[in-house]
């Protein structure tokens, strides 16, 4: 073992010349004059390495002392053990990191994760979080030649929330599902559920979510624009904002403003709606009280029975059929309804309306040049002009282009006009009133009603091939005062 007096006092060499002493942590050993001599002058390198030897000093050993800058001379140097590194996580994916509440039971993770934190959205198997595992670290050795041992890193247990899986050999965490990723006091989670407990406005910006749930506890305000691959909560109405639901979008309280945009591939609840710039929906829209002014396209039924259930002013294309209290009003807003057609029939005949509007008067305009052109040639004979010749040739050779698309037409037209027969059996009831003004289109039949009636059905009568108006029946009355 080496003498403690190396580390402490030290112990002459070099006839006493010198005093040899070796650091606390083992690590350096130098010499330094005594009282009354002077540097190291002419000193005998291998007789002093043999002294240094001696007293048990024989790791490090340098070819020659080498000054340190304090009086003293560096003779012999270890090597420091290098200590471990903890074990660390790998972020693949930045994730939200909040704090959550203390839990009120020890023990019980009752945290509410809803309320928590910004949106970081990942899709199902995605490599999340991966551990680096500690390392043990690198030996050392004293100037006596003695080992240091090295602290190996620390261990760290991943720490998971719901919605993720812990890989079998704990190194790895990956979505279980499709949400937001976030670390919540250290524990990985991804939630299909986000809240936010106020207004969409500038302090939270733009909203868009790939989880099941999106609950906004206040106002979407003008200009924003709110998006979920699933369902959509609004707590106190939405102001000229673009709302967009893979699911259901339900909206308490007003839909107000004209560039409002409601898009849903579920079904729809609103409590009102006002001077609406678009609604489209895939499946049915249920309004709790009015909807007034709006542009809507549904695939199911429009449902307006509760409240006041008013229907007044706008364009309603309507899949299924309509269910309404009050339908108009008697200043006789022109207020639209086509029933049984639903919002990719109604594309469809938009583009074929506007090609008809196009096509033929184009064929139209070839044929009766390209007669005009055949006249004067006959006429002129070696006289006709080479330019109109070829103007001719040009004509003609579209022609065959131009008919092939009034064909296709014509067969998009028989075809839609099969498609829309299908379409007949929808009507439009009203359980109160309905005022004149109201145009009702069922298929490609259209009426303008001219007087007011109560308590009535909209129908397409097959016999008749007309749009007529019947008394409700009881069981029809039933369904409507239940809502």
């Amino acid at each position: 073992m080496a003498d403690s007096n190396l580390t402490k006092k030290g112990v002459p060499v070099c006839n006493e010349t010198y005093m040899l002493k070796v650091s606390k942590n083992r690590l350096e050993a130098v010499i330094f004059p005594r009282e009354g001599a002077e540097g190291i002058g002419d000193i005998d390198t291998a007789a002093l390495l043999a002294e240094v030897k001696a007293t048990g000093v024989e790791s490090g050993l340098l070819e020659a002392p080498t000054p340190k800058g304090d009086g003293s001379y560096l003779v012999a140097k270890g090597e420091a053990a290098v200590h471990g590194e903890n074990a660390k996580l790998r972020t693949h994916v930045k994730p939200a990191i909040v704090r959550a509440p203390k839990s009120l039971k020890p023990g019980k993770d009752n945290v509410d994760y809803r309320e928590l934190g910004a949106i970081v959205n990942v899709p199902k198997d995605k490599l999340l979080l991966s551990k680096i595992v500690a390392t043990p670290g690198t030996e050392g050795k004293d100037v006596f030649g003695q080992k240091l041992t090295p602290k190996g890193g620390k261990d760290l247990k991943i720490k998971i929330g719901p919605g993720v899986t812990l890989s079998e050999d704990e190194m790895q965490v990956t979505s279980g599902v499709e949400g937001k990723f976030m670390l919540a006091d250290g524990k990985a989670a991804v939630l299909t559920e986000h809240t936010i407990s106020g207004d969409i406005d500038l302090a939270v910006g733009n909203i868009a979510f790939v989880g099941e749930r999106l609950i906004i506890n206040g106002t979407v305000l003008p200009g924003f624009k709110v998006k979920c691959k699933q369902d959509i909560y609004i707590a106190q109405g939405v102001e000229n904002a673009d709302i967009s639901a893979g699911g259901n979008l339900e909206i308490k309280g007003g839909v107000i403003g004209a560039d409002v945009i409601l898009r849903s591939w579920g079904d729809i609840i609103v409590d009102f709606a006002e001077n609406i710039g678009k609604i489209e929906v895939r499946g049915s829209l249920t309004i709790s009280d009015s909807i007034i002014q709006a542009n809507v396209k549904t695939g199911g039924d429009v449902y307006v029975l509760q409240g006041k259930g008013t229907l007044i002013g706008g364009k309603y294309i309507v899949g299924g059929s309509v269910y309404v209290k009050e339908l108009g009003s008697d200043a006789e807003v022109v207020t639209e309804l086509s029933v049984g057609m639903n919002p990719e029939l109604e594309e469809k005949k938009r583009k074929l309306d506007e090609e008809k509007a196009v096509w033929p008067v184009k064929m139209s305009e070839i044929l009766k040049n390209t007669t005009a052109l055949k006249k004067m040639q006959k006429e002129e004979g070696a006289d006709f002009p080479q330019e109109k010749n070829e103007l001719l040739k040009k004509l003609n050779d579209q022609l065959p282009f131009v008919m092939d698309k009034v064909n296709e037409i014509t067969v998009q037209e028989e075809t839609m006009d099969e498609e829309m027969a299908k379409t007949i059996n929808e009507c439009v009831y009203v359980y109160g009133t309905v005022y004149p003004g109201v145009r009702v289109n069922v298929g490609s039949h259209s009426r303008v009603l001219s007087s007011e009636e109560n308590s009535v059905a909209i129908y397409f009568d097959k016999t008749e091939h007309k749009i007529k108006l019947r008394t409700l029946t009881e069981a029809e009355k039933e369904k409507g005062s239940t809502g």
